[in-house]
């Protein structure tokens, strides 16, 4: 009998929609909760009989997909899946050796030559390396290109101003929202049975969610659909027979606490240390997957993306540093907000160029209740043609 919990999810990334790659290693997924699924669609005959009897249903359809909810951590599946959630590969940036100041007051970089212009975007992250002062060889997030000489940044606390020599920089391994369809072959395999498991094919990232909040674990969830389930019985027809399995990830789950060296945001002008305090962060991306279905298939043949859509939301106390975020509501006027999740096991950071918010109007609900910018809202392409999210790793 089966104990309901020993299930194991790998996925493997096709690089033809809907065929299992003919090599390649089975990635092991850690998850909170799944509900992978082939789920008919039935449609119930209306045929009369004179007997009164139903003739029954039959399927009309057959629904591949369901979610996977997770907890985030540096891991090379959470890589995998904001790379099929983005549509795109990963970019990957030289390093730039370069003798270059830190002014951890001003909050600026100043190099002997070069040209930060030509190497570095506002919003990027960057890996400084080569200080004298350990605190310092961290990532900062690049506010404004001053000039060729000149950037300032968004960056940890524990920054502090040093001339350095043999310096160097790299703009960290980033995604854009691009539209070079990803997908996955995946199986479910119920471990305290006997070579029972489940084969999904052609599984597309239709949404992923990001949830970041104090005194919590950063919390995520992949929505995924597909084009072919088959349920199989036999060790010889799983996927990963013959395969490598590479086991699940063992790195420490990010938080929402302790876990996020900076956040920045430009409502008051320039990226600059977010002026108020939020609480709670949540992030969507959706991409408007439609469904091709045709005739003589009861499962979907193929997915189209749609337009990527960027949702955010964020919870913070009302303060005279947040205040001109109400008129922000009536003017639609968008600003940029980056921020990192980091351990020592790795991290990720995010930067939206453009996002535009709604809210109510702040108001007390009761007794001892803190008052609230309770703001929801969209991600944008950028003023200058940039992807509405983009996504960096360690």
């Amino acid at each position: 009998m089966s104990s309901g919990n020993l299930v194991e999810v790998t996925l493997l990334e096709e690089t033809v929609y809907g065929e299992t790659p003919v090599a390649g290693d089975f990635k092991t997924s850690r998850y909170v909760s799944e509900s992978l699924s082939g789920t008919s669609d039935t449609s119930e005959s209306q045929s009369i009989r004179t007997d009164r009897l139903s003739s029954g249903q039959v399927v009309a359809g057959l629904t591949v997909g369901g979610d996977i909810s997770l907890e985030i951590a540096k891991e090379p599946i959470i890589d995998d899946l904001f790379k099929a959630a983005m549509q795109s590969e990963w970019v990957i940036s030289a390093v730039i050796t370069e003798d270059m100041d830190l002014d951890a007051t001003a909050k600026t970089l100043t190099r002997a030559s070069g040209d930060f212009s030509a190497q570095v975007r506002v919003g990027d992250t960057v890996m400084l390396k080569g200080f004298g002062t350990t605190a310092n060889n961290v990532e900062v997030s690049i506010a404004e290109v001053v000039d060729a000489l000149n950037v300032k940044f968004v960056g940890p606390k524990t920054l502090v101003t040093e001339s350095g020599t043999g310096t160097s920089f790299q703009v960290a391994d980033y995604l854009e929202i691009g539209i070079d369809k990803k997908s996955f072959s995946m199986q479910k395999r119920f471990l305290d049975l006997s070579n029972k498991a489940i084969n999904y094919r052609g599984m597309v990232v239709s949404d992923i969610e990001l949830n970041v909040a104090y005194g919590d674990i950063v919390k995520g969830s992949v929505s995924m659909s597909g084009n072919d389930y088959v349920p199989v019985s036999a060790s010889a027809d799983f996927m990963t027979d013959g395969r490598t399995i590479t086991d699940a990830a063992t790195t420490q789950s990010l938080n929402g606490s302790v876990d996020m060296p900076f956040i920045g945001e430009s409502s008051l002008g320039i990226l600059d240390e977010a002026s108020f305090c939020i609480q709670s962060l949540k992030l969507k991306l959706g991409n408007n997957l439609s469904t091709q279905n045709c005739i003589g298939k009861a499962a979907p043949d193929d997915y189209s993306l749609g337009t990527a859509k960027v949702e955010i939301s964020l919870s913070a106390y009302l303060a005279d540093s947040n205040w001109s975020m109400i008129s922000k509501k009536l003017t639609q006027d968008p600003f940029a907000i980056s921020f990192q999740i980091k351990n020592a096991d790795g991290w990720y950071s995010f930067y939206l160029p453009a996002i535009q918010v709604s809210f109510d109007d702040p108001s007390s609900s009761g007794q001892n209740q803190d008052v609230t910018l309770d703001m929801d809202g969209m991600g944008k392409v950028g003023a200058n043609g940039e992807s509405s999210l983009r996504i960096y790793r360690s």
